[in-house]
């Protein structure tokens, strides 16, 4: 029975095996009474699409999968009940709702049928749409499980990038690394606080004892490989998000040949007014989101063409046709200083 297996070799979620292991359970135990809806909370980049792509591997047969693509009206949504299907997947669920008069109607119609159905629902959401709903409506209440995917520290990050290669296929060269490189590490560890039910990763300075030994006479030296420094340089500049890491590694990579001086950290520097704050804020809670949309959140008051403007100035958002999404190198540093000003949370 395709429940049966397990996350092993052939599984993609090197990152998250004990999340991946509580989603199993969840979804082995289903159909013996009220379903436990299933939440899966990350940040853009962090491994929901992992998660997603793991489920439809295992339980393909039984899913009815939807990815949602931008925001969706009621009649977007198919007819649950009348599906063929046990296990509803639904991705992005952040676009189920919008910050404007009138954007909660579609996720409350939803959350209506969800709460109805004896299908057990599967839905992706982002960090912080999440939480805003969860303060707003009480969204966390519709969900008894509730999979929180946290940035990840370096020996994970080096397993999931390692894991795409043979042994011995990539070269490592020590190329501009300096002696002061590593005297400490970004870890992400999990805490829980007083104010919050679910668990949280905390971006934490953990000293780097073996590197600084290295300071010390050759016949105490601990050697540190360069495999490891270029890894912990990645995940630095990445702030712990996987799906940032790999787009860095893929771009400093030449001829399976990688070396430190080839790793370019990109400096961003932002002063943002309150609508600009406000605008940055909602692309990043929703991921990508059309003019039209955006448009109707910032509402007349809003010079949103100019913010807009500003914003792809400054190399923080990218336009594509239309869809606005921040740039993958400065998601990291631009949820920082939305954080440090209070807009995100």
């Amino acid at each position: 029975m395709a429940g049966e297996e397990k996350p092993g070799p052939g599984s993609t979620v090197i990152s998250y095996e004990p999340e991946m292991a509580e989603i199993i359970s969840t979804i082995e135990q289903s159909g013996t009474g009220t379903p436990e809806h299933i939440a899966i909370v990350a940040e853009p980049m962090t491994g929901r699409s992992t998660m997603v792509a793991e489920i439809r591997r295992l339980y393909g047969d039984r899913v009815y999968y939807l990815p949602l693509e931008f925001v969706v009206r009621e009649s977007d949504l198919p007819d649950f009940a009348s599906l063929p299907y046990d296990i509803i997947l639904i991705d992005n669920c952040q676009f189920l709702s919008t910050r404007r008069i009138g954007g909660f109607s579609v996720i409350d119609s939803f959350l209506r049928t969800q709460i109805s159905s004896k299908k057990l629902f599967i839905t992706t959401w982002n960090t912080f749409s999440w939480q805003y709903l969860s303060s707003v409506i009480h969204l966390d209440s519709y969900f008894p499980k509730r999979i929180i995917l946290g940035r990840i520290d370096t020996p994970v990050l080096r397993d999931v990038i390692k894991a795409r290669y043979k042994p011995g296929e990539i070269t490592f060269l020590d190329e501009g690394i300096a002696e002061r490189s590593m005297f400490f590490s970004i870890v992400h560890p999990k805490v829980n606080l007083p104010f919050m039910d679910d668990e949280i990763t905390v971006p934490w300075i953990k000293l780097n004892f073996t590197v600084m030994i290295r300071k010390l006479p050759h016949h105490k030296r601990v050697i540190i490989s360069v495999e490891d420094i270029i890894f912990e340089k990645i995940n630095r500049i990445a702030g712990g998000n996987p799906g940032v890491a790999i787009l860095l590694w893929d771009e400093s990579l030449h001829d399976n040949t990688i070396s430190f001086a080839n790793i370019k950290e990109k400096s961003y520097s932002m002063s943002l007014n309150t609508n600009e704050s406000f605008i940055l804020a909602t692309i990043v809670s929703m991921e990508t989101l059309h003019e039209n949309d955006l448009a109707a959140i910032a509402g007349s008051e809003m010079d949103f063409k100019k913010i807009v403007y500003r914003l792809v100035q400054q190399g923080l958002v990218h336009d594509c046709n239309g869809y606005y999404s921040v740039e993958p190198f400065a998601l990291v540093p631009v949820i920082d200083y939305l954080k440090k000003t209070r807009r995100l949370w």
